[in-house]
């Protein structure tokens, strides 16, 4: 690691006045100002393997990212890009930037406050590279270093997003980059949990291979797979950040005992809708004649009502309260949908009966907006509550605008009119649940406004990143899974919903929205070459660890634990992409909310020492080796006894006696170099030397 901690006294002439604080700056657009600043800085370069395109396909190469720390500073970033990536990297380095100093403001070990200073990075290469996010991780374990002053192992190397929880993101090309390591002398390469395969196409057959086969059997090279940001700085410097349980747990109690009262309202309020729908649809004529069946499609609404409540009041029994009242909600929907249509039957002007309809729901809508928009937010807690109600509202807004852009003209346009205002009613009816969640809690940190809008302007930025990333990929692969196409898709769905949240006052949901979007764009690349139901196991795991760890802060993740218990039902409802989403959602939003200013607990950095590399032969190959080696020595004593035999007979033969002694034999000690060419660098320093 290079290091630099010089104290400088500069005079500057400040042709680009972003350098420093603006209390500096003179008040008058376009005149200089001058004057002195006392500066400290560090800085290390590390190595970033990248795939760039070529005539020949895709090949690895490295970048070279410096990362520079100054004081007097106020946390502000500053990205040198050449040649230009495909994908910003402006963002990834604003996201190392905050997750490192969320690590170390809170590491009771360290007297640095990351916000003091400013942060560059300056990224090149000797190819345009396909993507940006990829270096996300290293930037932020090269920040990390640079603040705690701890050194780098030069001989790891590292690819990944860095997720704002923290976590360790999906990328592509790792076989390529593998490659691009190797030809710095690497022996260890960190990857994302996750991606130990990768597809190749062999003739007509997709084929699955192990990475970390790939990389020992070429290259003699280690391959270890980190799920989040701690795991890749023990692995690069030996130390690693260990939190603080907080006295003031919250145990699942307070969860459940917040749910529970919400979920017993929620199924006597769709028992009591079903029963009414019911008898109205006995006493409604609707039309059920060829070809229009009418009838029969409201009595299957009917029916989903029956079901959906039968299995609200399941899942309550097993105290899952959360799912148990989204099953009454989708009750509750096809109830009121029932109940529309038998109401527009027995109206006397069905055509005043829509109109009034109408008016009604667009005032229940302006209401529960007000709500949404109204209520402070100024916790950890109210962020989520909050932010729940706004993501209904902005969804409730979605449904009516469906609503009003149907043309009535056939029945069946009614029908599809009368199922958008009965979800528009029941979500502007949620908003309420939510606002009202939140006063069972007790409050926890502090947010404001204006952090809560930056945050989702980071979480928006972060999320463009990974679609346009994605998309990049899967774009080059051409022959992406439906499933990686939808993950996408939906994405790009949400970022457009987050950008217009913001707009309209709504930055809790639009937060959590272009969390959603990076979750599901990540998974794009994720789901490549591996079923949903393969990533059940570790996507639960890692999401109740990230509530668990929560809690110990003293937060109650309300959210994060509402949409884990949904993914619970999902998966033993066997809809595992659909569970996967809520489990990745529910492990990002708790992971945020650790990470979010003024919340991540106290933690404590240690030396830990680097992990040590282990062979990765396994007992076949070890197996395979020891009878070769068998068979060759062998080979040699009977190949000695056989040139003893025949010499004996020579020398027999001629008379001769041996030789007392034989010519000394001459043996090469010339040092090999596993590498091609010896053009290895042994440092940052030689591989600049190599490049000039």
């Amino acid at each position: 690691m290079i290091r630099k901690a010089l104290i400088i006294s500069i005079t500057v002439i400040l042709l680009c006045p972003t350098i420093f604080q603006t209390t500096y700056a003179s008040p008058n657009t376009g005149q200089i100002y001058e004057g002195e600043a006392t500066l400290t800085y560090r800085n290390v370069t590390v190595y970033a393997p990248a795939v760039a395109s070529t005539d020949n396909g895709y090949i690895g190469v490295i970048s070279t990212i410096t990362v520079t720390i100054q004081s007097n500073g106020s946390g502000r970033v500053f990205v040198d890009t050449l040649p230009l990536a495909q994908v910003d990297m402006q963002g990834s380095a604003r996201l190392a930037v905050k997750v490192a100093s969320a690590l170390v403001e809170n590491d009771k070990n360290s007297e640095i406050n990351p916000y003091e200073f400013d942060y560059f990075f300056v990224i090149r290469t000797s190819a345009p590279v396909i993507g940006g996010p990829s270096a996300g991780a290293i930037m932020t374990v090269a920040t990390i270093a640079l603040l705690e002053n701890w050194s780098l192992d030069e001989k790891t190397v590292m690819t990944g997003m860095i997720n704002p929880d923290g976590s360790i993101g999906p990328i592509g090309g790792i076989p390529q980059k593998i490659d691009a390591a190797n030809s710095v002398g690497a022996n260890r390469f960190l990857i994302p949990k996750g991606q130990g395969t990768y597809t190749e196409i062999e003739g007509f057959k997709i084929i699955t291979k192990d990475v970390a086969d790939y990389a020992m059997e070429n290259y003699g090279m280690t391959v270890v797979e980190v799920a989040e940001i701690n795991e890749a700085i023990e692995n690069y410097t030996g130390y690693s950040f260990s939190f603080e349980e907080s006295d003031s747990e919250i145990t699942t109690e307070d969860y459940i005992e917040s749910m529970k009262p919400l979920a017993i309202r929620l199924i006597d309020e769709a028992d009591k809708a079903y029963n009414n729908a019911s008898i109205k649809f006995e006493n409604t004529s609707i039309p059920n004649s060829f070809p229009n069946y009418y009838k029969n499609t409201v009595e299957e609404r009917l029916e989903n009502a029956k079901t959906s409540l039968e299995e609200s009041e399941d899942w309550y029994d097993i105290k899952l309260y959360y799912t148990s009242t989204s099953k009454s909600f989708q009750s509750l929907i096809s109830s009121r949908f029932v109940t529309y249509v038998c109401n527009y039957y027995d109206s006397e002007d069905q055509e005043v009966y829509i109109n009034n309809l109408l008016d009604d729901v667009e005032s229940l809508y302006e209401n529960s907006s007000d709500l949404a928009k109204n209520t402070d937010i100024n916790d950890i807690i109210t962020l989520q509550t909050v932010g729940a109600a706004q993501e209904r509202i902005t969804e409730a807004k979605l449904y009516l605008d469906n609503a009003k852009s149907i043309d009535l003209i056939y029945f069946s346009d009614i029908l599809d009119f009368l199922y958008n205002i009965a979800f528009t009613v029941e979500r502007c009816n949620s908003v309420s649940w939510w606002v009202g969640i939140g006063s069972n809690f007790n409050k926890t940190g502090n947010i404001s406004i204006s952090t809560l809008e930056n945050l989702a302007l980071e979480y928006i930025d972060e999320a463009e990143q990974a679609v346009v990333y994605s998309g990049v990929i899967l774009d080059e692969l051409q022959g992406a899974s439906s499933s990686s196409v939808n993950y996408l898709s939906s994405a790009e769905s949400l970022l457009v919903s987050a950008r217009e949240s913001l707009d309209k006052d709504f930055p809790a949901a639009s937060l959590f929205e272009a969390l959603e979007a990076l979750v599901k764009a990540n998974l794009a690349l994720e789901i490549i070459g591996i079923d949903a139901e393969d990533k059940i196991d570790s996507a639960s795991e890692k999401a109740s660890n990230s509530i668990a760890r929560i809690r110990k802060q003293g937060i109650e993740p309300i959210l994060a634990v509402s949409y884990y218990e949904y993914g619970e039902s999902l998966s033993n409802e066997s809809s595992f992409e659909s569970a996967l989403i809520y489990y990745k959602y529910s492990g990002m939003i708790a992971g945020a909310i650790s990470f979010t200013n003024g919340s991540l607990s106290t933690s404590s950095s240690r030396y830990v020492g680097i992990p040590e590399i282990s062979s990765s032969i396994n007992i076949w190959a070890f197996e395979k080796i020891g009878f070769f080696i068998v068979i060759f020595l062998i080979g040699i004593l009977a190949g000695l006894g056989v040139g003893l035999i025949i010499a004996s007979l020579l020398l027999r033969k001629d008379g001769k006696k041996p030789p007392k002694s034989y010519p000394p034999v001459s043996y090469d000690y010339t040092k090999r170099h596993y590498y091609p060419n010896n053009q290895t660098p042994r440092s940052i320093k030689d591989y600049y030397k190599k490049n000039k």
